[in-house]
């Protein structure tokens, strides 16, 4: 792809009182960095003061520990009228795709993702869209760097991590760009602050709903199935995938559970000549939206709605999903078997 028309981008910004940068619905840390990064960009290049919004929870640990040390300021999308903007920029997500939300009637003025490219994106002044690349993280350092501006180490951290994030380690759907980028961002960053954003402690919560997600996970031949029903924040959804997914011999995983009135999945294969994205737009159509990449996807089914149409949307979701990737008549098996999975108290004496 050719190098974006930054000019324009800057052009449709200058001179302009209220822009808001708009991440996706429950951010991650690849659409923080991004929004960020967009931000910083705005400031330095044009002297413009841009607002990041966001809608949903910052609820991952990290999430809100990477936002916490760098100091980074988002406001909620309940406390602003996007009727009222004088630009609104959707970064690492498009509208229409179910994880943003727009009132009806707001086309955004820009557009810049990395997943594939929407019909209704079409309708910005400004779309910078690729789906060959691992982050939007990436496609906003490469604004920096063709703009020569400094590196802001706050923004060169929140950038690294995003694309370290997103691109788990840039051992999934890492393009060369993305690397490029951060061995561009690496010098810049807070080491200490990236240290304890990578490794933060976790709720007590989190290994007792993991205990219980391995504890229910049911295996189909090369694909696990796995719902989590106490969910404290939506991205660990996606976490317990990540999880999963590494099980040896399994290709596919699906991982479900309720939030807010919504149903929530997250998909992950090691087959990367798979498209999951598309399997996760198939397996929620007529009740949800769903959508992503070659090896990792996620969707949103609002229950209400879905209820309307189908009396179990959760037992289509998984059958939908199994008769995509599983063998026909493949019994399910339990990850951990209920006799392993009771806790034995040792004998006086032995393993202590």
């Amino acid at each position: 792809m050719s190098k974006p028309d930054l000019e324009k981008l800057l052009s449709i910004v200058k001179g302009k009182r209220k822009v808001f940068i708009i991440t996706h619905e429950n951010p991650d840390p690849d659409s923080i960095a991004s929004a960020f990064g967009l931000k910083y960009i705005f400031r330095k290049a044009l002297g413009i003061i841009s607002v990041i919004i966001y809608s949903g929870i910052i609820g991952r640990v990290e999430n809100r520990c990477m936002v916490k040390l760098l100091n980074i300021d988002m406001t909620p999308l309940s406390s602003v009228n996007l009727r009222n903007s004088s630009v609104v920029i959707l970064v690492d997500c498009q509208p229409h795709t179910g994880n943003v939300v727009l009132p009806p009637g707001i086309t955004p003025n820009a557009v810049i993702d990395h997943h594939p490219l929407r019909k209704s994106s079409t309708k910005a002044e400004y779309i910078d869209v690729r789906k060959s690349i691992g982050s939007t993280s990436t496609i906003i350092t490469q604004y920096i760097k063709q703009l020569g501006l400094p590196l802001d180490r706050r923004v060169a951290t929140a950038l690294f991590y995003g694309i370290k994030s997103d691109t788990r380690d840039l051992g999934r759907q890492a393009s060369d760009a993305d690397i490029r980028a951060s061995v561009y961002l690496f010098p810049s960053t807070l080491q200490k602050k990236l240290a304890r954003i990578e490794h933060p402690e976790k709720p007590k919560e989190y290994f007792i709903e993991l205990c219980s997600v391995l504890n229910n996970a049911r295996i189909y031949g090369d694909a696990v199935v796995a719902r989590v029903n106490m969910i404290g924040w939506p991205e660990m959804i996606g976490e317990y995938a990540d999880e999963l997914i590494q099980i040896e011999g399994i290709r596919w995983c699906l991982c479900y559970g309720r939030h807010n009135g919504s149903i929530l999945f997250s998909i992950r294969t090691t087959r990367s000549s798979h498209m999951a994205g598309v399997l996760a737009h198939k397996i929620s159509l007529g009740i949800g939206k769903g959508g992503g990449h070659e090896t990792f996807a996620a969707g949103k089914i609002d229950l209400a709605q879905a209820l309307k149409k189908v009396k179990d949307p959760e037992d289509i979701l998984v059958k939908r999903f199994l008769k995509e990737v599983s063998p026909r008549g493949a019994e399910p098996v339990m990850l951990i078997s209920r006799d392993k999975a009771e806790i034995k108290p040792s004998e006086p004496g032995v393993n202590a």
